[in-house]
């Protein structure tokens, strides 16, 4: 039986928690030891959550843990779990019982999947992916590491989304539509066009936008 530790403490990190004790329910595979986070009385308001360990700077990982970063900001992701990997520390992904991976698809390590995602045939997940509830990755799309998908995003057949890019709620992009590195989709967008790297776009149909 192993110790899952989640990284940070913070909103995220307590809604984390339950989707961890889902799936510990179901698979039985590890208990959750508790929480990584630099604020020290960050669960003080709140009941039925496991300690707050120690910062993440001051860890050493143990022989029967493994990790699952619960930031939102994917630079700090990036910093804290390459902190925990750097000690020699292992992160699995977390999938929701009520999720069906098909066999032709591979997911990476460190990957968040919400309840009732559907992930279709032949589909890449990268490593560290954040897919919220109620997404649907259409067959034979790539998702590429440290993206984030927020609830109700649809991806069509063979989308491609780069590195570190964002997809808000309820956002949909069109099949065969590329999405760039560290590009971002706002809210409710219709995306029918490529979008380039460390571009946001934004309405229906999506353009480029300041915002």
């Amino acid at each position: 039986m192993k110790n899952l530790i989640i990284i940070g403490a913070r909103g995220y990190g307590r809604e984390v928690y339950y989707l961890a004790k889902d799936c510990q329910d179901a698979r039985k595979e590890f208990v959750v030891k508790g929480f990584l986070d630099d604020k020290e009385d960050a669960l003080a308001a709140f009941e039925d959550y496991p300690p707050i360990i120690s910062p993440v700077e001051s860890y050493e990982p143990g022989p029967d843990d493994v990790f699952i970063c619960a930031l939102g900001k994917v630079d700090d992701k990036i910093r804290y779990s390459q902190m925990i990997s750097d000690k020699g520390g292992t992160f699995i992904s977390l999938v929701h019982p009520a999720v069906r991976i098909p066999k032709t698809t591979t997911l990476g390590v460190g990957c968040i999947i919400w309840e009732y995602v559907v992930v279709s045939s032949g589909v890449s997940i990268g490593n560290f992916v954040d897919v919220q509830t109620y997404s649907v990755i259409g067959h034979d799309c790539t998702v590429g590491d440290w993206c984030h998908l927020g609830p109700f995003v649809f991806l069509g057949g063979k989308v491609k989304i780069g590195n570190g890019a964002q997809i808000n709620p309820r956002a949909a992009v069109l099949p065969r539509i590329t999405i760039g590195t560290k590009a971002v989709v706002g809210t409710g967008s219709v995306v029918i066009r490529h979008v380039k790297p460390n571009t946001t776009v934004f309405g229906n149909p999506a353009k480029k936008t300041n915002l």
